[in-house]
């Protein structure tokens, strides 16, 4: 409505509002407090009317994280719902799908990095076989959970020593980084600093 009446400084004032919630950085979203559909109210509405809106209204700074987190939040069959309330266009639908495939395969990945790698000082050899089970389970589990390779972080349970699990922290803090960098690229938009330009 604001493009629509020319009011441009009402625009511009929610595009500012909307930006800590559909941060633009990685130091950003590891600093914001209140992400996503929460920055409208309580109840927040769902993932797939927010990303519709963004689209429709051509946020382009949000899309990224929207799409992600239409794609984290509600899972596929969410995602896909053929509820007509929130049903995605095709278009729209067909690029979230896309990506959240590509994200879900960057998870398999990550759990294959973390389980299989050996431990510097042989002490989780004994435990390791029964352990690898609970680190896939960690990165990719079997009940649908809100969240993704952003939001993972606790390692206790996994069986590993000290130094394995310090590695795992330090593979998790780059798989974020190279997931935040490559958000856009998942659902078919330009880089971070092209979208902030648009």
């Amino acid at each position: 409505m604001a493009t629509k009446y020319q009011f441009q400084e009402i625009r511009s004032q929610i595009l500012l509002d909307l930006l800590p919630a559909y941060p633009t950085s990685f130091s950003e979203y590891k600093t914001s407090s209140r992400l996503g559909e929460m920055v409208f109210g309580t109840p927040p509405p769902h993932p797939n009317l927010v990303l519709n809106l963004f689209v429709t209204h051509k946020v382009a700074f949000a899309l990224p994280f929207a799409y992600y987190r239409a794609c984290i939040t509600s899972g596929p069959a969410s995602l896909a719902t053929t509820t007509e309330e929130l049903a995605l266009p095709p278009d729209i639908l067909k690029v979230a799908l896309r990506g959240q495939a590509q994200l879900k395969m960057d998870e398999v990945k990550l759990a294959k990095r973390l389980a299989l790698q050996d431990c510097p000082g042989l002490m989780c050899f004994l435990h390791i076989p029964a352990h690898r089970a609970k680190v896939f389970d960690w990165v990719l589990p079997v009940v649908s959970t809100q969240s993704g390779i952003l939001e993972r972080g606790d390692f206790s349970g996994t069986g590993y020593c000290v130094q394995c699990s310090q590695r795992f922290v330090q593979e998790l803090s780059k798989a974020k980084e190279d997931t935040w960098k490559k958000l856009p690229l998942y659902f078919s938009l330009p880089l971070w600093e092209t979208l902030a330009g648009l």
